[in-house]
């Protein structure tokens, strides 16, 4: 009798801001679609999914920066915007947008760099004369923070929308549409069919 035997997963490496509700919506289409081979995601940090790619610990990677001039092939799936998260009850949620202005009155909480890259740098840079905050490098404890009326933050539009919660509520930053891309990594050396069909799918809806 032959043994049976199942294809090896797809390896694909996570980096911060990249868990978001449209990637979960990815995975269920994937898996409903083309079940092997199945994909097996890896959160790490940015620089040690720039190192898992090239060494060949992972076959893919999403993430919000595309390494531009580095051996890896990058493809846009989907692009956001910013979004701010803020106490149920803070003025800023009489805005349907809120202007960068009016954000920069609050205390901001804001991200550790370089742990969450690009996105502290992109968010830093919006707010350069921000009041001082905490810093995260979590959306959950930037969750609690928001919550307990330490300040507000700005993050990934579809990730800050997990946020939505009885006591923080999220609106889109105004003027920041789309200011992050999210990228499928793969060596350049390597072209796997099975990524191909991922990223086909990602940009049919």
């Amino acid at each position: 009798m032959r043994a049976c035997t199942n294809p090896s997963p797809l390896r694909i490496a996570v980096s911060f801001g990249t868990l978001s509700p449209r990637l979960a919506s990815l995975l269920v289409h994937q898996r409903a679609e083309e079940p092997q081979p199945p994909v097996r995601l890896h959160e790490v940090a940015l620089a040690e999914q720039y190192r898992g790619l090239l060494d060949g610990r992972y076959d893919g990677g999403f993430a919000l920066t595309n390494f531009a001039g580095s051996p890896l092939r990058a493809r846009v799936l989907w692009q956001e915007q910013l979004a701010v998260a803020m106490p149920a009850q803070s003025p800023l949620r009489l805005f349907d947008a809120v202007p960068p202005e009016e954000a920069a009155r609050y205390p901001l909480i804001r991200w550790q760099s370089p742990a969450c890259e690009p996105v502290s740098s992109i968010v830093d840079a919006l707010f350069t004369s921000r009041p001082g905050g905490v810093a995260v490098c979590s959306y959950e404890l930037m969750a609690m923070l928001i919550s307990s009326g330490y300040g507000i933050g700005v993050g990934v539009h579809s990730r800050m929308a997990w946020m939505h919660t009885p006591n923080i509520l999220v609106r889109p930053l105004a003027g920041s549409e789309p200011a992050l891309s999210t990228y499928l990594l793969e060596p350049e050396s390597q072209r796997l069919a099975a990524l191909d069909r991922l990223a086909q799918r990602a940009l049919a809806f």
